[in-house]
């Protein structure tokens, strides 16, 4: 559809835009995120919702107070797997966080 409109054949807008076709929507979303951290940073409640359901639905649920953490099985003395460890580390924020586009300047 978008080389109809553009006027030219699909392999020729596949061949100079691969990266951009099969990226876009990865980027999109990003840059939507983006938009939604800096609103809900500015304090709009909207934003604020919107950001708690998407990590709601990606991220599991913390327990909400000190006596619910403490009533863990035995279980929780195991020593972590390579996954588990992986996951947790992926959910700990890095030290250079910040805006997305600053890290993705000369990407695109």
């Amino acid at each position: 559809m978008i080389a109809q409109d553009m006027g030219i054949d699909p392999k020729t807008l596949r061949k100079h835009f691969s990266r951009e076709l099969s990226s876009g929507r990865v980027f999109m979303v990003g840059e939507m995120l983006d938009i939604l951290h800096r609103r809900a940073r500015e304090g709009h409640v909207p934003s604020v919702k919107a950001l708690l359901d998407r990590y709601e639905d990606v991220a599991p649920t913390a327990p909400r107070n000190r006596e619910a953490s403490d009533q863990g099985d035995a279980e929780d003395d195991k020593p972590l797997g390579k996954k588990e460890q992986a996951r947790l580390e992926a959910q700990q924020m890095p030290d250079n966080y910040g805006d997305i586009f600053n890290r993705m300047k000369g990407r695109h």
